[in-house]
């Protein structure tokens, strides 16, 4: 086994000495990595509500939604491989925050000042119950009668390349048949501009280095790379040199406690010696091909346009293994003016580095059973990604669809439940959330088992407030216990969904961000409501269907919520709403929450039986009930009993304050994308943290979410 060297030194020229370095070592000093630009670092690991008795200190998640109906549950397993151990979770232990490459951060803190109270969203710590057979633990339709894409006749056909709007990158056409993979064009072709991936094999990926006598010289960095991994890395302080070299700007500013500690402590020397023997050896090859399978210019899915990239399941894994050596280049730095500051981090040194805890221990676990798994057998399918823009959106207020179905569960999660429907991602605008840094929730975790999805993170620009993106084919490696600070990885899982003609797993996955809620009363403002309908029904709509009778069924949970401060009523109300928009029956788990549960149910029931309304007339609902209970601060009155409450009887003011309607009716047209909670304009009852926020751009959602 390797040592750590008694003292570190350039192996490569300290070419930027002068140009900055010594400043920005002192900039990083006693910090792993700074957020940057328009990115949110967060103050500590946790808060201290209240100062009595009853105080709760929790665990600050990073980039992803805490509380929300999906986490795994047992699912098709088998044995695990050699190399991923299920150690013993070591005491859970609040970690220091890890401030990650465009990794957002929030304290997940909700502010109410005319009571003078704080309030923290709790961040769930086990996974949700898995649905049981026979269970009465669901209410609604049947899962059996709702629409799924399994068992339906696919009308695919060959993979084509005739879409101007989707890139496929491999021959065509294509037709699976299970027992090779798609083949790459013959030639490498670049293409080194704004509108492409910059690849580290491109020859116009160059690096400052120093030649034989003495004097600085610029190489191919494709040629560092390749002298790098075709070498011997007997240990994880060699891994560490060979990426340094060939990333000497970010010498003494990466660090990688993490991997250290994990290869020397957490694994057995026999898993250890398995992993730097033989697996990291696959990875290397694997990466090193990386001219030879992705020969065609892989394009960047940029902000307002709908877009799809198709590649191979070998072309995503060789991809991944270089991500894991840190060689994609350009995507390391960290100013707001840097070129993919609008895109997450795709290089794995943020994993590597931080606090050496348990969460990022299972991550890695994750990570090298999936590279194990396709080093015994390399999956022959196919995977899209389909950047999703809506241009113009229903008018909301005029629109008089009605709800459709439900079937609401306190058990069950999506991705093990979820089968043949359209499954929804609780995502982070910037995609994986913190999956490669701290975050270790609803999204991060489905990355993780899906490895696949990381590559999302390569292609996909931070989404806007009418955009989302659907990934389809993503195929599911691992099986996990426990949620944010108590997840593990488990056991492997076999994928035994069925395939498509194109080779790809038939699950869809949607990723739409939510807003972030700083204070309670804000979400409900008409502005904000319809940002989020618009935002899920974006991710739930099927662009250019004549009909939505066969439309799978939405499957999803309590998006929004937990850290992201969501109301859990308003939140499931809207998401019904945006699926009867979209012609889509909702499938919804509540992650063990009975109450919620029950709730959802009874209101559904209740408009749809009862009081038949459409979509407007939901809107007035909410806007009536902010005026009338939030404004007037009535307690104990929710917006399903105030909607009861109003056709039933026994609630007299439903007018509100007219002048007040009139700078809502004002605050809500078109231009909601301009509307920010620290405007000079804001609402007087919507309280702010030290007085009156300053104007400055989303506080709620572009730079804050976390």
């Amino acid at each position: 086994m390797s040592e750590p060297p008694l003292k570190k030194k350039r192996t490569i020229l300290d070419f930027f000495k002068g140009k900055g370095s010594k400043k920005d070592q002192k900039k990083t000093k006693g910090k792993e990595s700074m957020a940057t630009g328009a990115q949110y670092v967060p103050t500590g690991n946790s808060e201290i509500v209240g100062g009595s008795s009853n105080s709760k200190t929790v665990e600050t998640e990073s980039q992803n939604i805490a509380s929300t109906s999906d986490s795994n549950a047992k699912g098709n397993t088998g044995k695990s491989d050699p190399i991923v151990i299920a150690d013993s979770p070591e005491p859970t232990v609040i970690p220091e925050s890890d401030h990650s490459d465009n990794e957002q951060h929030d304290d997940a803190m909700i502010t109410d000042q005319q009571d003078n109270i704080v309030s923290v969203p709790e961040i769930e710590s086990k996974k949700p119950s898995g649905r049981k057979d026979n269970s009465e633990a669901w209410k609604g339709l049947p899962m059996k009668v709702l629409n799924s894409s399994i068992g339906s006749k696919d009308t695919l056909g060959p993979l084509q390349r005739v879409d101007t709007n989707h890139h496929v990158l491999f021959k065509t056409p294509f037709v699976y048949d299970g027992f090779k993979p798609p083949q790459p064009f013959a030639q490498y072709k670049d293409k080194w501009d704004v509108y492409h991936v910059r690849m580290p094999c491109s020859n116009f990926s160059e690096y400052p280095t120093t030649g034989r006598d003495g004097k600085p010289k610029v190489r191919r960095r494709w040629e560092m790379i390749q002298e790098a991994l075709l070498g011997d890395i007997p240990g994880p302080f060699e891994l560490e040199e060979k990426i340094l070299s060939y990333n000497s700007r970010y010498f003494g500013k990466w660090s990688f406690d993490v991997l250290h500690k994990f290869f020397i402590e957490h694994l057995a020397d026999e898993e250890r010696n398995h992993f730097f023997s033989h697996t990291l050896k696959k990875i290397a090859t694997l990466a090193l091909q990386l001219p030879h399978l992705c020969t065609a210019p892989i394009p960047l899915l940029r902000a307002n346009k709908n877009f799809k990239v198709t590649l191979s399941q070998q072309q995503i894994a060789c991809l991944l293994a270089n991500a894991f050596f840190c060689t994609f280049p350009r995507r390391n730095a960290k100013s707001k003016n840097s070129e993919y500051n609008k895109f997450p981090n795709i290089n794995f040194n943020s994993l590597y580095m931080g606090q050496p805890y348990q969460k990022k221990f299972e991550k890695l676990k994750c990570i090298i059973h999936y590279f194990n798994r396709i080093a015994k057998k390399m999956p022959c399918g196919s995977v899209t990604f389909h950047r999703q823009y809506i241009e113009h959106m229903p008018k909301w207020d005029e629109d008089g669809t009605s709800l459709k179905g439900l079937h609401v569960a306190s058990e069950g999660t999506i991705e093990d439940d979820g089968l043949g429907m359209l499954q929804v991602d609780f995502a982070n605008m910037y995609l994986g959330g913190g999956v490669l840094g701290s975050g270790c929730v609803q999204e991060e975790i489905r990355f993780l088992i899906c490895p696949e999805m990381l590559i999302s993170r390569l292609i996909t620009e931070c989404l806007n407030k009418n955009e989302c993106l659907i990934m389809t084919g993503c195929e599911r490696f691992s099986n996990y216990d426990g949620y944010a600070s108590s997840f593990e990885w488990k056991e492997t899982y076999v994928d035994k969904t069925p395939r498509d003609s194109w080779g790809r797993i038939k699950c869809e996955v949607v990723a739409i961000d939510a807003l972030v809620i700083r204070e309670y009363k804000s979400q409900f403002l008409p502005g904000m409501v319809k940002r989020e309908l618009s935002k899920a029904y974006c991710g739930f709509v099927h662009l250019g269907s004549t009909s939505s009778s066969r439309l799978s069924a939405v499957c999803t949970g309590n998006w929004g919520c937990g850290a992201f401060g969501g109301d859990k009523q308003l939140k499931a109300l809207i998401q019904l709403m945006a699926a009867a928009k979209a012609g889509r029956d909702l499938c919804y788990f509540t992650f063990d929450d009975e109450a919620i549960r029950d709730q959802i149910y009874a209101i559904h029931h209740y408009l749809t039986s009862n009081n038949v309304l459409g979509i407007g007339d939901l809107l007035k609902l909410i806007e009536q009930y902010r005026c009338n209970v939030l404004k007037k601060n009535k307690s104990g009155l929710r917006l399903y009993g105030y909607i009861r409450t109003v056709f039933d009887g026994g609630f007299d003011d439903t007018d509100g304050d007219s002048n007040e309607s009139l700078e809502l009716q004002r605050l809500a047209a078109d231009n909601y994308d301009d509307f920010n909670i620290g405007s000079d304009e804001i609402l007087d009852d919507i309280p702010s943290k030290g007085g009156n926020l300053q104007k400055q751009e989303s506080l709620d959602y572009k730079a804050h979410t976390p």
